[in-house]
């Protein structure tokens, strides 16, 4: 048991310390600037206090990526370190200062302290800070990706909206995000432009050839006002130009995560969960960049299983109170890129599933909507990952089929 307290309630701008010990006595506390200068004076303070890095606990709240420079350096220092969970934080304050906390009070160093002190052992062994650099750089690579997967979706809308000014009849015809109907457009943007071109021009794009002769009477009876798409055409052909230059940051980037995810991740781990229906390379390196390195080391299956659907926030939301229940809802208070992860997946092993797919199925009998059938698979799939990592044995479709005639003729 450590005999010190230091508890870090960090924001952008400024960081609240407090250092008690073990009899609540506050040895100091105040506020530092997010600055070298701070941080050097926070450790300045508490060595003057503790000099055995042995006998503190640091105890800090988790908030976004703040947080971690300060957890990092302190870990460096040799203090042992845990980050907990705001909501974690607010449910363990509550419960032990019920007559004095209000339910609008923010956990503030302070508070922590006091889960320090009462939490502290057991809290250490479930949230200790470790370092895993290869794996923070993974996480970062997703984010990134994400963000770029969200800009190039806002820049499609953008183009078939210029496109709905431009040529608003193109989609009877074909998909108006093909390849070659942009290669197209960034010739000739107008219908006018497109009907002066000869047909054997239009033809020449293999991906237009069989569609060529109908495209070129089409454009030529637009609706489209000639003076109108010619003024949108400067933007359209820009945004054509934004969109292949976003796709190739798209391409790069998701070679670059590759290469990091094997670099991170052993190739044995990666290929275990490419085994299970529904996962593919992009989707295993998302939730191998998500999943702590700690989450297989206690429980069992089941209970490890029942932590990761809380750590991507797919655990049900309660709601009730005295006789009144509500709708049991996800909760989605965890990692919206696993949890995302996991949904796509669960959409891909409902059709190559044949076990899967016959339990989605039986769930939209029963009146459950998409969204809530695929929630139902994601748990299914959350437990066949902890099974297939802990066993460290790839996906055999087999397997319950097994365990169902096992159990018929023991």
């Amino acid at each position: 048991m450590q005999s010190y307290i230091l508890a870090l309630d960090i924001a952008k701008h400024k960081t609240r310390f407090a250092l008690c010990d073990d009899a609540e006595r506050f040895l100091a506390q105040g506020d530092l600037p997010v600055t070298r200068a701070g941080l050097n004076q926070l450790l300045v303070t508490v060595h003057s206090h503790v000099p055995d890095p042995g006998s503190l606990l640091v105890v800090i709240e988790a908030t976004g990526v703040l947080h971690l420079n300060w957890a990092a350096a302190l870990s460096k220092a040799r203090y042992a370190v845990i980050i907990i969970n705001p909501l974690a934080a607010r449910r363990l304050y509550r419960v032990k200062n019920s007559i004095r906390d209000n339910k609008s009070d923010p956990v503030d160093a302070r508070g922590l302290c006091a889960i320090g002190r009462l939490h502290g052992a057991e809290l250490l062994k479930l949230y200790r800070y470790q370092s895993e650099l290869p794996r923070l750089c993974l996480q970062r690579f997703q984010t990134v990706r994400k963000q770029l997967r969200n800009s190039l979706t806002n820049l499609k809308k953008t183009y078939l909206s210029l496109l709905d000014l431009s040529f608003p009849e193109l989609d009877q015809l074909m998909e108006r995000d093909g390849v070659g109907l942009r290669q197209l457009l960034a010739q000739a943007p107008t219908p006018a432009a497109i009907a002066r071109m000869r047909l054997s021009t239009l033809q020449k794009n293999w991906m237009l050839r069989p569609k060529a002769a109908a495209l070129k009477d089409l454009a030529a009876h637009s609706i489209a006002d000639p003076d109108l798409a010619q003024a949108n055409a400067p933007a359209l052909q820009a945004i054509l130009r934004s969109l292949a230059a976003l796709e190739e940051q798209l391409k790069a980037i998701e070679h670059e995560i590759q290469k990091v995810l094997h670099q991170t991740i052993a190739p044995e781990t990666i290929a275990l969960v490419e085994s299970m229906p529904g996962f593919a390379s992009l989707s295993a390196g998302k939730v191998l960049a998500c999943l702590p390195a700690d989450l297989l080391e206690h429980g069992s299956n089941r209970a490890a299983a029942t932590r990761l659907q809380a750590l991507m926030g797919n655990d049900p939301r309660l709601r009730q109170s005295g006789q009144w229940e509500g709708h049991t809802k996800m909760s989605k208070r965890g990692i919206e890129l696993l949890r995302t992860t996991f949904f796509q997946v669960a959409f891909n092993a409902s059709l190559h599933d044949p076990e899967l797919r016959a339990y989605y199925l039986r769930k939209r009998a029963k009146g459950k909507v998409h969204e809530v059938a695929l929630s139902h698979l994601m748990r299914i799939l959350t437990r066949r990952l902890i099974a297939v990592l802990r066993s460290k044995k790839p996906y055999d479709p087999t397997y319950s089929s097994l365990l169902k005639k096992a159990a018929c003729n023991p």
